[in-house]
């Protein structure tokens, strides 16, 4: 083989094999994610950029581009999810919301409160959380059965799902909420595309926001410098 098409073959190579190791990195150990919405405020702003750790929770074919009929249920998990993980999943898009409920569990709205397995969530009122710099919202500290503590708001005093029926979570299934509960498409909307989600559809574990920007877009750079938000650098979540 002459070398210019023996240099050219092994280019070809290199550059496969970054673009494999590449993908195999994304797939199986981290990815990054913006969020693109407020329903998990107050504890994820808009344009936060996440790292989601796949690798917690084990891979499935989920993990991969194209969801790719390779095998089935989760393999190489670390741990299993636990009620409290901020996590990233998959149905009808990519969302990023708080594990509530695990298979089993009964899980219920009242009066704005929530209720797990007939147990009342213990509720405090906090600070309240100023939206907008104008908007000052009722923001609690929610107590789950595991001791996990974490700020969610009440934008409405009797907001959509502030009541509802009671869910039964069914076997290799987990039930999802917003922290922002009344601006939260979730496990609550079962006519939506959400509702009980399947094990295999977890993407990942999020723990920390590894920094910010009013800026959405991963492309617009300057608009990302220019709307940087220094204070969410390496911010951890709970």
């Amino acid at each position: 083989m002459p070398k210019k098409n023996k240099s050219i073959l092994h280019h070809s190579i290199e550059i496969i094999m970054i673009v494999f190791v590449a993908i195999l990195i994304r797939s199986i150990l981290f990815e990054p994610y913006v969020v693109p919405s407020s329903s998990m405020l107050p504890n994820l702003l808009i344009g936060d950029r996440i790292i989601v750790h796949k690798y917690i929770y084990g891979i499935s074919k989920h993990s991969f581009p194209f969801s790719p009929n390779i095998f089935k249920g989760r393999l190489f998990a670390i741990s299993k999810p636990e009620r409290g993980d901020i996590v990233v999943f998959e149905t009808d898009k990519v969302y990023v919301k708080r594990l509530i409920g695990l298979p089993g569990d009964k899980i219920q709205m009242i009066g704005g409160s929530l209720y797990i397995n007939d147990r009342k969530v213990q509720k405090t009122l906090t600070y309240p959380f100023e939206y907008n710099k104008r908007i000052k919202v009722p923001m609690y500290i929610e107590t789950l059965p595991n001791n996990v503590r974490h700020s969610v708001l009440d934008f409405l005093v009797d907001g959509k799902f502030d009541n509802t029926i009671f869910y039964i979570v069914p076997e290799g299934h987990y039930f999802f909420m917003g922290d922002n509960r009344d601006d939260s498409r979730d496990s609550r909307d079962t006519n939506g595309n959400i509702g009980f989600v399947p094990e295999d559809k977890l993407l990942g574990k999020v723990t920390r926001v590894f920094f910010s920007s009013k800026e959405i877009s991963w492309f617009n750079i300057p608009n990302i410098v220019l709307k940087i938000r220094l204070n969410r650098f390496f911010h951890s979540l709970v």
